[in-house]
């Protein structure tokens, strides 16, 4: 009761302490120190000290009299502002206001202990640990949060070694200080102690010299390179890095962490341990995700985190519970389970894998996953990766034992491999295999979908240095298309060996070259046998500024030496033909001005091609790995409208094109681009591709008109089209146009886009017609919208499209996307093989905790793939 009534008496003269005048006796204020209090004992004081305003100092530390002469007590004048306290008659408790600004520094909302509030899940950090964080984030000497990047944990962080803070001497600053038998020191008011990275302060703390222990009390922050602490008490052992800490909080800057616990025990520099602890990687003032853990472990030496019966919160829900999880604190490799993946799909039904990942040595290691789908039963997956001093690669295996729909076993392999043995000689292996052909189609999720039709293999050693290149190459394939016949599927070369020679002379404007082939064609059942190509070239180019002329000359000969080849047909088989080509160009250019601040170039590049190459009977000739090149601006400047050395084309032609440029003088971008260009022929073409190519002739006298047009029509919107014009036919043959709009700082992207083919131009296939709209845009705090839609005039139907939202913080990540598209094989232009309206469809859900957890699909990867312009951030 007098305990009570004095306390009103002081807050009513707005003293700063409660003291008893009783040297041998403490007020016990433990009932008071519940409703927010404060009391302590103070047997000797300076008067000068205390017209200073108080420090906080929960554990007051306790000088004798003889060592602190006895002073009167200080004077209290009576003040309007503070806070003001009346007993309350009906609950027995104290009403209390404030007038004014607090007078401890702070303000504060006084309350019934009953409180009328009520919140299930209140915030893991309040507002007062908010600040001290942001003050903990200010003493560090980079910010953990400066980016969004989720790799950026541990890459920027200054190390201090142990030695360097033995030699280094310990610098202390305080208002006043006190020593106490020459070994144990006291220091009061703003104490400041600095030795090498680390860094102390609090209202108090007492040094012992010998065991080099200081116990530091009244707002404490202990700061060093690799982490950042605040408490009320701290005991630190400066020689062993040993601390003890109170109701703390932490930030470890290495992996962007923060967190609270009861008792922060530090053993070593390294080694920490917390208990019932709250972390997240979320930058001070968020507390979007939350873990809370009974026990918590950071092993700065192995750079990994653990927790016991920890479980999340998002945004404020509990969402996930688990009673042991561990995690990376940096970019160190660590044994452990990764995040699991899901989603569900009409092929497989739900699916899930949960991958461990095993770190067997610094240069070994081994992710194990197992999958299950609730339509095909469950599978296994191993990747090996290995890293030696001349070779790295990886072995990947996937198995699963019973197929509940195929009623079989399916299987997958991979062997990747890299070797170099000097830096002119390397190798390189990419062989992979698969139980059947619908392998990909069917246990590939929807975003993993693969559309090729072969699977190849690849295996080679190669040299290069200046003037010369060697490879030899084996390559097979593995048909994944059932509609494709025997006759279209590719040949295995086993092996093919190239030797290309250039050369050019210092001072003259020669070049000389050499390009030599030889290849082993294998197929089942098919024409096989081996290719000699050698081909000699001697060039003259000249070029400077406002032109250059490039004239050409080369001899290409080919051997074959076929075997079962039908009755009659020759076995052996020769062909040699001289190409001679000039090419040739303009660059004329001209500065103008729209306005004061804006200054352009205009440019007109006029540029003609001559190709000559006599016409030679190659009906005899197997068609091993020639096909067509696409028709476009570019390929109208090639030597050979063939790929391959199979054909070669006959041509008697000059290509005539022009392209104009608008640039901008101060960013060098294109504002506006033009191209034309055509081919002109002199003679009809008689060599073809196909054996029915070779019986007609092509006899117009020129080729499509070219055209495109592009531009960035402002810094965002940008454009481009392009049309092939048939003379002959007076129609448009082949046609694009998209327009893009990207801004990349807000977010924002838009594509739109059509494609026109023609039957002419695919060799008798179906015309294309496909409109395509793609984008990424904003919807409300940092939330955004993305999708596709691709649609087909020709099938009158939606061939793929997907929908979906994706979250984007410094924080976190969430991803959620919807796709439906057709299980279709495509052709070689892109184009649907068949379509009978069958679609496939899938549901897919990401959620990264940046710094710490990634869960489910990698949606960004697809995302990547199929949304020209998205770019996540890393």
């Amino acid at each position: 009761m007098y305990c009570r009534l004095f306390l009103v008496l002081c807050l009513i003269l707005n003293a700063e302490f409660c003291f008893a005048s009783d040297d041998s006796s403490d007020w016990n204020c433990e009932e008071e120190n519940k409703k927010g209090w404060l009391c302590g004992d103070f047997s000797g004081y300076d008067e000068a000290e205390a017209a200073k305003p108080a420090i906080d100092l929960p554990e007051p530390i306790t000088i004798e009299k003889k060592d602190v002469p006895s002073q009167p007590p200080p004077k209290i004048a009576k003040k309007n502002t503070g806070w003001s306290c009346e007993p309350n008659a009906k609950n027995g408790l104290w009403d209390c206001s404030l007038k004014g600004s607090d007078p401890r520094g702070e303000m504060k909302t006084v309350t019934d202990d009953k409180g009328s509030s009520f919140n299930i899940f209140p915030p893991a950090f309040n507002m007062l640990q908010e600040q001290n964080f942001k003050m903990l984030q200010s003493r560090l000497k980079y910010d953990p949060w400066k980016t969004c990047r989720a790799n950026f944990r541990g890459k920027y962080v200054p190390k201090a070694e142990k030695e360097n803070r033995d030699d280094a001497a310990m610098d202390v600053k305080a208002d006043y200080t006190e020593v106490f038998d020459k070994e144990i020191t006291s220091f009061f008011g703003n104490v400041e102690i600095t030795r090498a990275d680390q860094k102390v302060l609090s209202g108090r703390a007492s040094y012992d010299t010998v065991s080099q222990t200081m116990d530091a009390q009244g707002h404490v922050y202990y700061t060093e390179n690799e982490m950042s602490l605040f408490s009320d008490t701290a005991l630190l052992n400066l020689k062993t890095d040993e601390a003890r800490l109170r109701d703390a909080l932490f930030v470890y800057p290495t992996g962007a962490i923060r967190g609270s616990a009861d008792v922060v025990y530090r053993d070593n520099k390294d080694l920490s341990r917390y208990k019932n602890a709250a972390f997240t990687s979320c930058r001070p003032g968020n507390q979007d995700w939350v873990m809370h853990a009974e026990r918590l472990k950071i092993n700065r030496k192995s750079g990994k985190g653990a927790a016991k019966h920890a479980w999340m919160e998002f945004k404020g829900i509990p969402v996930l519970y688990t009673p042991y999880i561990s995690f990376p604190i940096d970019d160190r490799r660590v044994s452990g389970l990764l995040t699991p993946s899901f989603g569900s799909n009409s092929k497989n039904g739900f699916d899930t894998a949960i991958p461990y990942y095993w770190n067997i040595a610094p240069n070994y290691d081994m992710t194990i996953t197992p999958r299950y789908m609730t339509k095909r039963g469950g599978m296994i997956r191993g990747d090996f990766r290995y890293l030696t001093k001349m070779s790295q690669g990886e072995v990947g295996v996937e198995y699963l034992p019973y197929d509940l729909l195929r009623k079989d076993a399916r299987y997958l392999g991979t062997f990747k491999n890299t070797t170099v043995f000097s830096p002119q000689w390397n190798a390189t292996a990419d062989i992979n295999y698969v139980s059947d052909k619908e392998y990909f189609d069917e246990l590939n999720d929807v975003l993993g979908m693969s559309a090729s039709r072969f699977l190849p293999s690849t295996a080679s050693v190669n040299y290069a240095s200046e003037g010369i290149s060697f490879a030899t190459n084996v390559k097979s394939y593995q048909s994944l298309d059932n509609s494709i016949p025997d006759a279209s599927k590719p040949y295995h070369q086993l092996p093919q060996v190239s030797l290309n020679l250039d050369h050019s002379f210092e001072g003259w404007p020669l070049d000389i070259a050499m390009e030599n082939e030889y290849v082993n064609f294998y197929r089942d059942g098919r024409v096989g046998g081996h290719r000699l190509n050698v081909k000699p070239s001697l060039a003259v180019p000249i070029k400077t500024a406002a032109y250059h002329v490039k004239p050409k000359i080369s001899v290409q000969h080919s051997e074959y030496f076929l075997s079962d080849q039908p009755v009659g047909t020759k076995s052996n088989i020769r062909r040699t033909l001289p190409i001679a080509s000039v090419d040739t160009g303009m660059n004329f250019e001209r500065e103008f001005e729209f306005s004061d601040d804006s200054s352009y170039i205009h440019t007109i590049e006029p540029r003609l091609f001559y190709l000559y190459i006599p016409k030679t009977g190659q009906d005899d000739i197997p068609i091993f790995d020639s096909s067509l090149y696409d028709y476009s601006f570019d390929s109208i400047f090639r030597e050979n409208r063939f790929s391959g050395t199979d054909r070669i084309q006959d041509a008697n032609q000059l290509t005539m094109a022009v392209t104009s440029r608008f640039i901008n003088s101060k960013t060098g971008r294109d504002i506006l681009k033009l191209s034309i260009g055509e081919v002109f022929y002199f003679r009809d073409r008689e060599v073809g591709l196909t054996p029915a190519a070779l019986s007609s002739i092509d006899t117009r006298e020129w080729s499509n008109l070219i055209a495109e047009i592009s531009g960035q029509i402002t810094e965002h919107w940008s454009f481009e089209t392009g049309l092939h014009w048939d003379h002959y036919e007076n129609k448009i043959d082949r046609g694009h146009a998209g327009i893009t709009y990207r801004n990349q700082q807000a977010g924002k992207l838009l594509n739109f886009g059509y494609r026109y083919r023609g039957s002419e131009q695919l060799g008798g296939q179906s015309t294309v017609s496909r409109f395509d709209a793609s984008g990424r845009w904003p919807i409300y705090d940092n939330w955004y919208g993305v999708g596709r839609w691709q649609y087909s005039f020709k099938y009158n139907s939606t061939t793929d499209s997907f929908l979906g939202l994706e979250k984007e913080s410094c924080c976190w990540r969430f991803r959620v996307i919807w796709r439906r598209y057709a299980n279709t094989q495509l052709d070689e232009f892109g184009n649907l093989d068949e379509f009978d309206n069958k679609m496939d469809e899938g549901v897919f859900v990401q959620m990264e905790l940046k710094g710490f957890a990634n869960f489910g699909t990698k949606i960004d990867e697809f995302l990547e793939r199929n949304l020209s312009g998205y770019q996540r951030i890393k």
